[in-house]
């Protein structure tokens, strides 16, 4: 049996909330880009986890809750309930219906998991807070968000809203590898920054090589390449430092129990397929995008993009099958 497959006694849900929503995201079919996401857990960085993981199963006790925020595709609960034999309730809570239709896939027959897409508020330009959708039904024992707290723009509010659904004593768990650690050991990346070396490296051949020049009127454009720049910088968000989320927890009214690093290994293979995957947000110069200019990609220019990335991380990486990247960990109590 797979890991998705181990039973255990169901978790008991409050009543009145139903653990897979009636809602249009749930009727959708699985797309090939969240099965792409999905594919990326099998990653050697995605050792990541192993930390979060040992937290919450020395804290999440028979019959508690936990809420994965920005949860994806439910990555981590594969690997918690992997080793859980007891009943417990995990909330996969995301703001992507592709990422939780995939999840649903997962997880449909397992009566331990939960799922609820916070949806975007058009009217209020944002999204919809975690008691929002929650509307009163759950308190949690514990929320984790791995890979995904350096995405939060609106920190604050967030987790002003974790605070709110988090019962007294509830711990939350972090881990990024992209917020600003001055304790990152020499030699490590933020792994995100990769990203702007990948851009430098490209725009340089497209410079150079004939074969690229029908990308250079692009390049040359100033204000073109502002637009792409913005939307790489909604995908890969600019670095914040350490201190700013510590803050912005002891303002929520947690306690910051721990802050701790790891040094984790990304494959430049691996990390070269994801990118592919986020291709849009990382090169959507080459080509165009609606995004940014209203077009769409050739299928020569997404080949063209896929080139590039390749090329530019093994000029980043020569010679390496690895590069060493900060992860970096904080634990708090409400």
């Amino acid at each position: 049996m797979t890991a998705t497959q181990v039973r255990s006694a169901a978790f008991d849900w409050p009543r009145g909330f139903d653990r897979i929503p009636d809602a249009d995201w749930v009727r959708q079919p699985v797309g090939e880009f969240g099965l792409s996401y999905d594919s990326v857990g099998a990653h050697s960085w995605y050792k990541n986890l192993e930390p979060t993981v040992a937290q919450v199963l020395a804290a999440l006790g028979e019959n508690k809750l936990l809420v994965d925020y920005s949860s994806g595709t439910g990555i981590l609960a594969r690997r918690l309930l992997s080793s859980i034999d007891y009943p417990v309730g995990i909330l996969n809570v995301d703001a992507s219906p592709k990422f939780l239709r995939v999840a649903l896939e997962n997880f449909r027959d397992d009566e331990r998991v939960g799922f609820r897409l916070l949806n975007y508020l058009k009217e209020k330009k944002r999204l919809q807070s975690l008691d929002e959708v929650l509307d009163g039904h759950l308190q949690a024992d514990a929320i984790t968000s791995t890979n995904a707290i350096h995405l939060y723009y609106d920190l604050a509010d967030t987790l002003d809203s974790w605070a709110r659904v988090l019962r007294p004593g509830g711990l939350t768990l972090t881990g990024s590898a992209n917020l600003r650690n001055p304790l990152r050991r020499s030699g490590d990346w933020i792994i995100d920054e990769t990203v702007a070396k990948v851009n430098e490296i490209a725009a340089d051949l497209v410079a150079r090589e004939p074969a690229f020049e029908q990308y250079r009127e692009t390049l040359d454009d100033s204000a073109a390449m502002a637009g792409h720049t913005r939307l790489r910088e909604k995908v890969f968000v600019p670095v914040r430092p350490l201190e700013e989320y510590l803050d912005a927890f002891t303002t929520a009214g947690f306690s910051v129990l721990h802050v701790f690093d790891a040094t984790i290994y990304a494959q430049v293979d691996e990390w070269c397929q994801l990118l592919h995957t986020y291709h849009d947000g990382v090169l959507s110069w080459v080509g165009g995008s609606p995004k940014v200019d209203g077009r769409e990609p050739t299928e020569e220019a997404l080949r063209d993009r896929r080139f590039l990335i390749r090329y530019s991380l093994e000029k980043l990486f020569p010679a390496q099958a690895s590069f060493p990247c900060t992860w970096t960990y904080i634990t708090c109590r409400r």
